[in-house]
């Protein structure tokens, strides 16, 4: 069993931390809040953020592009500090606020967890004793100096009925043997390395896949998200329903397109490749397979591995 919830070895110092957040918090955005199933209305809901790194380093980054600094982080010098101490793979850092007398209904973000590759870590910066996030059926309040792990994969949900803000720093980041070395020496003990997906950076891409290009054949299951691992069945979905992509190379990158979205693509080595800005959840290898392309999709959770293949006679080179 993966932990809910660890406290993490490093110290934070609140009080340069509260500064770089006072620099800042006039550029707050509206953050929506998770409503009912039932309900078509969204809900602000007291809850704000601030972007301080982010998909292309703009605020309203598109996740097709590499990790950078927004406008912001240069006013919090602390944040990045911090940042290039812990020296983790990140995906996104924020600064998240919840109102006074506002609350967050139950959800699950997914897909978070050890198991899925990729965590969120909280460092709380201003908050009160009724500021209070229930994890799993368990209640938790957080303190300015802590640092923390949580598996927001699970249900949770936030209230505040404090006087004041609660602020936290957010960290997105790729799960690295670097994130374990700050979990408790005990913890790490205790957790299965079978169950972790760790972060592959990627390669070059070699000089027999750089000429690829043409229609490629995909499942429409590999575009599809899961809130529970997926059956063979639903994996392996009916091929009247896949759809048709473009595959080409980019500044050393090979990019999918369907429609008007472009996905670029990491090479993790031996043909296999993820979104640039995602885990090895979804992945697919290019194999030639007498004389002919072929692509094997991937979906993978730990050590949960469920597969397809598509032929893809339009592919060359």
């Amino acid at each position: 069993m993966l932990p809910d919830a660890v406290k993490l070895l490093p110290e934070i110092d609140a009080d340069r931390l509260r500064a770089d957040l006072y620099a800042v918090e006039k550029h707050f955005s509206t953050h929506t809040n998770p409503t009912p199933e039932d309900s078509d209305e969204e809900d602000a809901g007291g809850w704000s953020y601030l972007p301080l790194r982010i998909s292309g380093g703009d605020a309203e980054g598109s996740g097709r592009d590499e990790v950078a600094d927004t406008q912001y982080m240069k006013h919090t010098p602390y944040v990045r500090e911090l940042l290039d101490t812990i020296d983790l793979p990140l995906r996104a850092a924020r600064f998240s606020s919840l109102a006074p007398g506002k609350s967050v209904l139950e959800h699950s973000d997914r897909p978070y967890g050890l198991s899925a590759g990729w965590v969120r870590l909280h460092i709380p910066v201003v908050t009160n004793d009724r500021a209070v996030l229930v994890l799993n059926g368990k209640d938790y309040c957080w303190q300015p100096g802590e640092f923390w792990y949580a598996n927001f994969g699970t249900p949770h949900s936030l209230y505040n009925k404090g006087d004041e803000a609660r602020v936290h720093l957010i960290l997105d980041c790729y799960v690295s043997e670097r994130l374990f070395e700050l979990f408790p020496e005990q913890m790490r003990k205790e957790i299965e390395a079978a169950d972790i997906m760790y972060f592959n950076e990627g390669q070059s891409l070699p000089d027999d896949l750089a000429g690829l290009s043409g229609a490629i054949i995909l499942p429409s299951s590999f575009l599809r998200p899961y809130p529970e691992f997926p059956t063979v069945e639903e994996w392996n979905a009916f091929e009247k329903d896949d759809l048709e992509a473009e595959l080409s190379v980019h500044d050393g990158h090979l990019v999918v397109k369907l429609g008007e979205h472009e996905t670029k693509l990491a090479h993790l080595g031996n043909g296999a490749f993820r979104p640039l800005c995602w885990t090895e959840e979804q992945t697919f290898a290019i194999e030639s397979h007498a004389g002919a392309r072929r692509i094997v999709f991937r979906y993978r959770i730990g050590s949960q591995v469920v597969e397809t293949t598509r032929q893809q006679p339009h592919l060359v080179g």
